[in-house]
């Protein structure tokens, strides 16, 4: 039996999960990125964000609370009040981020540096809700379930940010200490899953994929043993699907 037969005899994925865009994590609107924006990589300075005053308006340290409670946000795919998310026309795996241009510069350069860890976040969420349909396959499956369980640690680290800014106990500075643990392995990831997307790999191909991303982490100790722990859950499910067709 080939693929495309195979797929076809794959139970279908409701119409529903599909096509209802807040369920997927495909809701971000899409913008064409022109020359003449100020731009740095992934993120561009926009003075028409949804809000109805500029955050210049407000002095800097107000401007501090505000920027801290949208990158909470913007850290699990919600678009805040002066920070906004975009998908790149015509490049399904490309996320822009934009901020009011009236923003404090020093504000601004905090949040570029946590946009990686927010794209990471948006790529990582999209892969597991895409490959956990039937048609991509057990290792897929298992890969995403990994991914799943990763993605709900991250989120109880927001939550614990979010409980100390809501106490009055985190800072700017201190969102950024927290989440710069996270960073590499988040990003590996992403790279990782945007490879898998782009080549819909399935199978061994996923392995090899994780194998070959964890070598070339290999001074990056942490990350290397968090790809290793990815392929290991992936793993089980193609020894499984492998015993079955030996035995």
């Amino acid at each position: 039996m080939d693929s495309a037969a195979a797929i076809s005899l794959c139970p279908s994925t409701p119409a529903w999960n599909l096509d209802r865009p807040f369920l997927t994590g495909q809701f971000y609107q899409e913008t064409k990125i022109t020359p003449g924006t100020t731009e740095y990589k992934g993120v561009s300075a926009d003075s028409s964000s949804g809000a109805d005053k500029a955050i210049g308006c407000y002095h800097a340290t107000i401007q501090e609370l505000i920027v801290i409670d949208d990158l909470l946000s913007t850290l699990i795919g919600i678009e805040g009040r002066y920070i906004s998310i975009k998908k790149v026309r015509g490049k399904e795996d490309d996320i822009t981020f934009q901020v009011d241009a009236s923003m404090d510069l020093a504000l601004q350069e905090f949040a570029k540096r946590l946009f990686p860890l927010c794209e990471s976040y948006i790529l990582i969420n999209q892969f597991v809700e895409t490959r956990s349909q039937f048609k991509t396959g057990l290792v897929n499956h298992a890969f995403a379930a990994a991914l799943r369980a990763l993605l709900l640690d991250y989120q109880a680290m927001v939550a614990q940010l979010e409980h100390q800014f809501r106490l009055g106990k985190l800072s700017i500075q201190g969102l950024w200490f927290y989440c710069q643990p996270m960073m590499g392995s988040m990003q590996a990831l992403s790279m990782v899953v945007k490879k898998a997307a782009a080549n819909n790999c399935v199978g061994s191909a996923v392995l090899n994929l994780l194998q070959s991303q964890a070598k070339a982490m290999a001074g990056d100790h942490v990350v290397r043993s968090l790809l290793e722990k990815m392929s290991q859950s992936a793993s089980t499910a193609y020894l499984g699907i492998l015993e079955r067709y030996l035995i």
